[in-house]
Formats: C-alpha cells, structure tokens, sequence
C-alpha cells in the first residue's frame, strides 16, 4: 500500500504545516549532505523559516565555503550577488576612504596631544609657542588644583578626621 499523492499548495492550517516543513526541512537537508558526500559535489543550501522571526536553516559542503561557492556562480553565470542592496566591490572604495580619513586625523590628533603636553616639542621652538604652552599649562594645574580642593573639601564635610586643606 502506496502513500497517496500530495496536491502541491500551501497547507492552511498552522500546526500541519509547521510540522511539515520540519520534516521536509529535515529531509531536504539530509539530501544535500548526503548529495554532497556520496558524489563529491559542492553544494549551498539556504531555507528560510517563514514563521516570522526568519530562522535560517543551511548547509555547505564540508569541502567548500560560502564565499567559494558564490564566487562560481558568479564566474558562471556573470551575476553579481547583491546582498541587501549593498554591492561590496562599490562600496569598498568609500569606506577605505573614510578609514584613511580617520587615521589622518588620529595622528593629527595625536601630535597635537603630544605637542600641548611638552612631549613632542620641537628643538627650534620659538619663545611664544613656549609661553603658550607654559600658559596653558598652568591654566590646567590650576583647574585640578581647584577640582583636588573641592574633593578635599566635600571628603572633609564627610568624615571628621580629614581636614580641608584650604583651612590649614
């Protein structure tokens, strides 16, 4: 006693067909492994859940990779895979752009740091950078002189043993 023929449309009712397509999920996956180790052939498979969240479901050959693979299909067939509309060889260009953009400005950055810290002072400074740079810096020794009181003092206000030292 055969099985009956399945008329090929979309099962109605949820339960029946979620438990459909895990069997024939199953069982279509089984195929391509077994497809692929049994005749050597490279193979992708992609199944997408319909469910709403969009599961994925796949299989690579064990002696390829995705990107091995995509690659042939291009060489084959001259189709460019577009994922979500991004189409990697365009936009490599802007984004190395950008990179080298933002590495110019680290370094920028950088010399900049090292030059108000005194790091980086060249041996031919004129007497105005270094004034400059003196001034600056005692405006900040300044501000964490004032920030250093005002933790003193608020430390003081909590504990009886420690002292301000602005009153000393």
């Amino acid at each position: 006693m055969g099985r009956g023929r399945t008329e090929m449309k979309r099962i109605h009712n949820d339960v029946s067909r979620r438990a459909t397509f895990g069997k024939r999920r199953r069982g279509l996956l089984k195929k391509a492994r077994e497809l692929a180790v049994l005749c050597g052939v490279d193979l992708g498979l992609l199944v997408f859940d319909d469910d709403g969240a969009g599961k994925l479901f796949d299989y690579c050959s064990p002696n390829t990779s995705w990107s091995e693979l995509i690659e042939r299909y291009e060489s084959i067939t001259n189709h460019k895979f577009q994922f979500q509309g991004i189409n990697h060889v365009d936009d490599q260009q802007p984004l190395a752009d950008i990179i080298a953009g933002l590495r110019r400005e680290h370094d920028r950055l950088e010399v900049s740091v090292r030059r108000q810290t005194g790091e980086d002072l060249p041996s031919a400074a004129t007497a105005a950078e270094l004034d400059d740079l003196e001034q600056r810096l005692e405006r900040v020794l300044g501000e964490v002189r004032e920030m250093k009181v005002h933790t003193c003092c608020s430390t003081a206000q909590n504990s009886v043993s420690l002292t301000c030292p602005v009153f000393e």
